[in-house]
This record gives C-alpha cells, sequence and structure tokens, in this order.
C-alpha cells in the first residue's frame, strides 16, 4: 500500500530581502525539485513549507547551513474543477469534527490537488472520512 501521507518540511527563514533564493539555492545546489510550496509571512521571520522530491535529504542539507527546518506530516486531496468541489472536502473534515490548521494548492501535469495540515492525532480520522466519501487522497509518490 503506497502512504497517504507526505513529508512537509517547514523552514524558518528571516523576512528580509534575498532569504528566498537563498533558502532555495540550497535545493538547487543539492539537485533536488521543489513540488510545491507555500510561504507565510510575518513581521520578522517567515515560514517556508515545501514538498520536495528528497525530503530527508533536504531535511539534512537545510540543518546543515544552519536553519531551523521541521518535517510534518501532510495529505493531499485531488479536487475537480468546479462550485463546490473543495467545500465538500472541507465539510466532511468539519462534520468529523477535524481542524485543518492550514491548507493550500497547486496544479501540475497529473491535476489539482489540496495539501492539508491537520493536527496529527486527527490525520488517520481525517483520511478515513475522506474515503469513505470516495474522495481521491493522493499518494506520496504523486510528489516524489
Amino acid at each position: 500500500m503506497k502512504p497517504k501521507t507526505i513529508k512537509q518540511l517547514s523552514i524558518f527563514i528571516e523576512n528580509k530581502k534575498g532569504e528566498l533564493a537563498d533558502a532555495t539555492s540550497i535545493l538547487f545546489e543539492e539537485a533536488i525539485s521543489i513540488k510545491s510550496l507555500l510561504l507565510l509571512d510575518s513581521s520578522d521571520f517567515g515560514i517556508l513549507r515545501l514538498i520536495v522530491e528528497k525530503p530527508e535529504e533536504a531535511k539534512e542539507v537545510f540543518a546543515s547551513a544552519g536553519y531551523t527546518v521541521r518535517v510534518n506530516d501532510v495529505f493531499a486531496v485531488k479536487v475537480e474543477e468546479g462550485i463546490g468541489k473543495f467545500h465538500k472536502v472541507a465539510k466532511v473534515l468539519s462534520q468529523k469534527g477535524i481542524d485543518v490548521l492550514y491548507t493550500y494548492a497547486f496544479r501540475n501535469e497529473k491535476g489539482g490537488v489540496f495539501v492539508f495540515k491537520v493536527d496529527h492525532a486527527d490525520m488517520e480520522s481525517a483520511l478515513k472520512a475522506l474515503e469513505e466519501e470516495q474522495m481521491e487522497i493522493v499518494d506520496a509518490d504523486f510528489f516524489y
């Protein structure tokens, strides 16, 4: 059985000019492909959330370069185009009492997906609830 969770890196970077390029150059130099990203900012720091082709290797190179980096499990759901399609996913999770901590979307040649972060204790329940509703959970190899 293919893994349903995906390893996402969260890297803390300073909120200043050039930091995003500095961080992504680390992956470029190691020939690690970025599959998806989300950058959130605050006044002093940003959190760069990445799904990359080689998450464990990427974690090591970021840590070696002095970055604070964490690896979290997330999951992804294929969502068809159309009004209400994302709402259906959100509604299933809500009805099961699962709090979505954050979500982001992207599209590539394999289709459109939304990445979800829920509390670790809710991960199994979230996946089960979505599968029961015949929603397509994207396997980790979609990204790797």
